[in-house]
C-alpha cells in the first residue's frame, strides 16, 4: 500500500519556522509539535539610523544588508509592515545566494505571502538552499519529493534529502527518510545512498 505524504498533520515534518526568521516562515508549517516557533517582532529595534545604515547597504548590494530589509518590512520594525517589500527584498539577497534568504523564499512562496503561493517555486528556492547545505531546506526538499508537491513525487529524491538534511542535523529528517525508505526496493535503497553519499561530498566542496 502507497503512503500518503501529510505536510500538517502527521507523517511527512515540513519545517519553515524559526530558522527562517520572517513571519512567512513560520506559518508555512503550522502544527509540528517538535518545532520551536519564534516571532519576528524584536530582531531588530525600530531604530531609524540602523534602519538607514541597512538600507543604505541594501541599495549598494550588500546581500546580508538586504536581507535584514526583508526581515525588517515582514515585521514591520522600523519601516511600515509590507509583505510585498519584504518579498523584493528576499529576492535581491536570495539572487546573490544568501543561503537564509533562499531558504525565506521557498517558504515565502509555499505559504504565498506576499506572493502567489507556488510549491513549484517553493522546491525552487529549497534545493538552492538545500545545495548550500542549509538543512531545514534539504528537509522540506525532501518532504516535497515525499509528497509529490511543487515536483514529482519521488521516494529516492524524498530518501536522499532526508537523509542528507538528518546529517546536517535536523532530526525531524529521521521520520521523513524512514518513510521514504519504506517505498524502496533493496536496489533503489542502495542507488539513493550512493546518491546521498555523492551529494555530501558536492554540498561540503561547495562549502569548502
Amino acid at each position: 500500500m502507497k503512503l500518503k505524504y501529510i505536510l500538517a498533520a502527521g507523517a511527512i515534518l515540513f519545517s519553515c519556522t524559526a530558522a527562517a526568521q520572517t513571519s512567512a516562515g513560520i506559518k508555512a508549517y503550522n502544527s509540528s509539535p517538535s518545532i520551536q516557533r519564534t516571532s519576528t517582532h524584536g530582531i531588530f529595534a525600530p531604530n531609524a539610523e540602523e534602519v538607514k545604515r541597512d538600507r543604505r547597504a541594501a541599495e549598494r548590494g550588500d546581500a546580508s544588508a538586504q536581507f535584514k530589509m526583508a526581515l525588517r518590512y515582514d515585521a514591520g520594525r522600523g519601516v511600515p509592515q509590507d509583505y510585498v517589500k519584504s518579498v523584493e527584498w528576499l529576492r535581491k539577497s536570495a539572487d546573490q545566494g544568501f543561503v537564509k534568504a533562499e531558504y525565506n523564499l521557498g517558504c515565502t512562496y509555499e505559504s504565498g505571502q506576499g506572493v502567489s503561493q507556488n510549491h513549484a517555486e517553493a522546491a525552487k528556492w529549497f534545493r538552492k538552499a538545500a545545495e548550500h547545505g542549509y538543512a531545514s531546506a534539504q528537509k522540506n526538499l525532501g518532504a516535497m519529493y515525499g509528497k509529490g508537491q511543487g515536483v514529482p513525487q519521488n521516494s529516492i529524491e524524498a530518501y536522499v534529502w532526508s537523509s542528507i538534511a538528518a546529517i546536517s542535523g535536523d532530526e525531524g529528517a529521521l521520520n521523513n527518510r524512514e518513510l521514504a525508505a519504506r517505498e524502496l526496493s533493496t536496489e533503489d535503497l542502495e542507488i539513493a545512498q550512493k546518491r546521498v553519499a555523492e551529494l555530501v561530498e558536492n554540498i561540503q566542496q561547495r562549502r569548502g
